[in-house]
């Protein structure tokens, strides 16, 4: 449950005490998901049709034979309904587990031989419900957190069949290194219990059901691989080998069968304890009706208005599939570990730190807490707490680094309470002085072909994995500093410079030097093309972890006014990130790339930043999502950018890109709100014009964890026309009889000599307090100028400069000013013959600064 905590004597209590009561639903929000959106595989989504509580343990969902990751293909017949799934995966299958297939006739155990085609399918949030046209039987199942309950509306007939399949998973392959069943006739009830096996994670993985009717069955009997054992009660399987079991009813329309099941990864005992708790009657009604006020609440959290209904239905549907992982099963735990929250399948955290939790630490700060704690309980488990815990199991993955400490650290910069700070520096200084591969930890980077966490070392790259555990260190350096470890945030905050290891300056591609590069053990750089890899189109780990070197250059975000000096300087970087973009070099679609649109910002260029979070958006059309939804990763994406917001990645602030609607509001915990306007909102106003909040104009294209969590108006104007928001910091766009030196780019040049001179205009004074030079690429820089500004009357000196010098080729300077307002300001060449100047940019300041 959302926050729980208890003592083991208060939670046993409340096992035994019935249901929770649940406020009144808003009838409403719970209609508006449209869980049609992502269903297909090949990068589309890969997301669940079936039902689900916000965080629900249990996702019962329909499964099809030639299924997407989440066991379900639209356009396929139906092989029955599965407990368990993963939403947004890629890759090998998980769950797909303890397969109910109603049939009439004969009980069938082989999926090829119960399939049936569909009608009057309805995918909603609090419920799913289809007629299985092969046997004339309605489906219907809605969930509470970890059971759920089916109402089976067959034809009037005595081979009313309920069959289950213990070793499955999704696609119908065998998932088992042992099961049994075990069948109550008398009780009407079912046992079962797999040590699953061959999912994502490798680990075996112990899940127990139990199941109970509302009618006896009439007959029973137990599938062991192909033999049909007629009214057995129970069996058993090792290795490999199908599992299932059989009941039959007598059965007419007017009274529907009701089966009701839970699913516990702790043991049977647990399992019928949660549903004796949670569904002690009947009630499929009462269930359905829980469900729809509980998601009512979720998706009462966000407030939008001034969409159109499908603009409104895709917003609600990213908010609900952000809403469904990871799972909580705090519930569902050994009596002597009930006390401590239990949040499982993050799948995996090297998806969902990026957005998922960001939005979590907003919305549900004690969820958030949760979360962190478990993760450390997690570590008291097991000795470890790794980047993918699914199904009670950790898995130390390899796809980035450790991204436990990612999640800790962001949460120590952001603030998160309830947390103990000395516990989290627990888990951070085991992955940071133990965990970190042992070339990284003597030489500071991973090696091509260093051997990996996992067994087939698909994921560890060298020039992935140096830069995730660069990341690892900074973000373990917070932790260390929350906890009070002074000297080793010091060490970790140096260690975490060893990005700088693998960046090879050398390296060119597109007439842009400097990438991060894979490296040998023996120091060399792997001379691969920059571009080669995983960019979204050819899937192949070369040096990357789904990405290639273009991708992962822009992945220092613990760093970024060192990686734009490694870029060349700030223009440089400017036209490096946009010819990336527009290049299509970025995968914009997965998760390496999710901030690289908005790295704008450090360049005060936040108008670019919207520009590109608008192409961004484009690429969440009305029934996908942009590539594997990622256990919300994709959806709280997009959740972030409809709202205008993003996650600064390092830090305790957000950037701000401006929302694409007039109006939204944040229902947050405790009872304050989060307003966000936006006047001229829309997609041909991209570009912000002001923010102010509270009234109070922001100074900075950011807002902070605690501004926002401290509620009020958050409130925008947008415009159509970029670098009209002259924040402290921002490149001001000015017009110029020199377009060369305002294009953002270095590669292009302005020639002059001694006496000639470039004006830049502006539609009022704004005011300055600073001014940039860049140098093209070759070397005949400027080295005396002078910079004025033109009071009306007369031009001002407001700089002069004397033998000034370059450091490298596409260099650029920064000269600081006297805060002064004028609407016309001159660079003017005082020395030299054909020098040549790249760029001048206007930097804006506080506005209060020249009061």
């Amino acid at each position: 449950m959302p926050g729980f905590r208890a003592t083991p004597l208060l939670v046993l209590a409340a096992l035994a005490a019935g249901p929770i009561a649940q406020a009144a639903p808003d009838p409403s929000l719970y209609k508006l998901p449209a869980l049609t959106v992502g269903l297909g595989n090949d990068n589309e989504g890969d997301t669940i049709p079936g039902p689900t509580r916000p965080n629900g343990s249990i996702h019962p969902s329909p499964e099809t034979p030639n299924p997407s990751n989440a066991g379900y293909n639209a356009a396929e017949p139906i092989s029955g309904f599965a407990q368990l799934h993963s939403q947004g995966s890629g890759g090998v299958t998980t769950y797909g587990t303890f397969l109910l297939s109603p049939q009439v006739g004969q009980a069938q155990f082989d999926e090829a031989a119960h399939l049936s085609p569909k009608a009057d399918e309805v995918l909603a949030a609090d419920a799913y419900s289809v007629r299985l046209s092969r046997y004339d039987t309605r489906v219907e199942v809605t969930p509470a957190h970890y059971s759920a309950i089916y109402r089976l509306t067959y034809p009037a007939t005595d081979q009313a069949q309920l069959v289950f399949d213990v070793t499955r998973k999704v696609g119908g392959l065998v998932a088992s290194d042992q099961a049994d069943v075990k069948l109550f006739p008398a009780d009407g009830k079912i046992v079962g219990h797999v040590k699953a096996k061959g999912y994502w994670n490798p680990a075996l993985i112990d899940i127990w059901f139990v199941a109970k009717f509302d009618q006896k069955p009439t007959a029973w009997g137990v599938f062991n691989q192909q033999d049909r054992l007629a009214g057995a009660t129970e069996g058993k399987t090792g290795p490999d080998t199908r599992l299932g079991a059989w009941t039959t009813f007598k059965t007419s329309p007017d009274k529907p069968l009701l089966v009701k099941i839970a699913v516990s990864f702790t043991s049977a005992e647990t399992a019928e304890a949660l549903l004796d708790r949670e569904i002690p009657d009947w009630s499929f009604d009462r269930v359905r009706q829980q469900s729809q006020a509980a998601w009512n609440n979720r998706l009462g959290e966000i407030e939008v208005s001034d969409l159109s209904e499908a603009q409104t239905r895709r917003f609600y549907t990213a908010f609900y599939h952000a809403s469904t992982h990871p799972r909580d099963r705090t519930l569902d735990q050994p009596v002597k570990e009930l006390g401590r929250p239990n949040w499982d399948d993050h799948y995996t955290l090297w998806d969902t730190y990026r957005t998922l939790f960001p939005l979590m630490s907003v919305l549900r700060p004690s969820e958030y807490a949760a979360n962190l704690n478990s993760l450390i309980h997690t570590f008291d488990k097991f000795g470890a707490a790794d980047t993918a815990i699914i199904g009670g199991q950790n898995y130390h993955v390899g796809q980035g680094g450790d991204e436990v400490d990612n999640v800790l650290g962001e949460a120590a910069l952001r603030g998160a309470p309830g947390v103990n700070w000395a516990d989290a520096w627990r888990v951070t200084h085991f992955n940071a002085f133990e965990r970190r591969r042992p070339r990284y930890l003597e030489s500071g980077y991973f090696g091509v072909g260093d051997r990996s966490p996992e067994p087939n070392n698909q994921r560890a790259k060298s020039g992935s994995s140096t830069l995730g555990f660069a990341l690892n260190d900074y973000f373990a350096a917070q932790v260390a500093a929350k906890a009070g470890h002074a000297d080793e945030a010091a060490a970790l905050t140096q260690r975490a410079q060893n990005w700088r290891k693998i960046w090879n300056p050398e390296t060119t591609s597109d007439g842009f030097n400097g990438f991060l590069m894979p490296r040998y053990p023996d120091g060399k750089f792997q001379d691969i093309d920059p571009k080669l890899g995983w960019d979204g189109k050819v899937h192949n780990n070369v040096g990357y972890y789904e990405g290639t070197a273009w991708i992962y250059s822009y992945g220092v975000l613990h760093d970024l006014p060192g990686l734009v000096e490694a870029m060349g300087g700030r223009v440089r970087f400017n036209e490096r990130l946009n010819h990336a973009l527009d290049a299509g070099l970025i995968d914009i679609t997965n998760e390496p790339s999710f901030a690289t649109p908005w790295l704008f910002h450090t360049l005060g260029r936040a108008d670019l930043s919207s520009y590109w979070s608008g192409e961004v958006f484009k690429h969440f059309t009305d029934t996908a999502y942009p590539g594997d939804e990622d256990a919300g990763a994709m959806s709280s994406n997009y959740v972030f950018n409809r709202l205008g917001l993003f996650p600064k990645l390092g830090s305790d602030l957000f950037y701000l890109h401006g929302p694409r609607h007039p109006r939204s509001v944040i229902h947050l915990e405790g009872g304050k709100t989060l307003e966000i306007l936006a006047t001229n909102a829309g997609a041909d106003h991209p570009y912000i014009a002001g923010v102010t909040l509270n009234g109070k104009p922001l100074s900075a294209p950011f807002v902070s964890q605690a501004q926002l969590l401290a509620g009020g108006v958050l409130s925008f104007t947008m415009s159509a026309t970029p670098g009209q928001w002259a924040y402290d910091g921002a490149v001001l766009k000015a017009q110029t009889d020199v377009p060369a030196l305002t294009d953002g780019k270095t590669s292009t040049v302005w020639t002059a000599s001694a006496g000639q001179s470039a004006v830049f205009t502006r539609p009022a004074a704004t005011c300055l307090k600073a001014y940039t030079v860049s140098v093209g690429p070759d070397a005949a820089d400027p080295t005396a100028w002078r910079f004025s500004g033109f009071d009306g009357k007369r031009w001002v000196k407001l700089d002069a400069r004397r033998g000034e010098r370059f450091e490298h080729r596409h260099a650029t300077r920064t000269f600081a000013l006297t805060a002064k307002a004028y609407a016309r300001y001159r660079f003017e060449v005082t020395k030299g013959k054909a020098v040549q100047v790249a760029e001048i940019e206007l930097i804006a300041a506080d506005e209060a600064a020249c009061r």
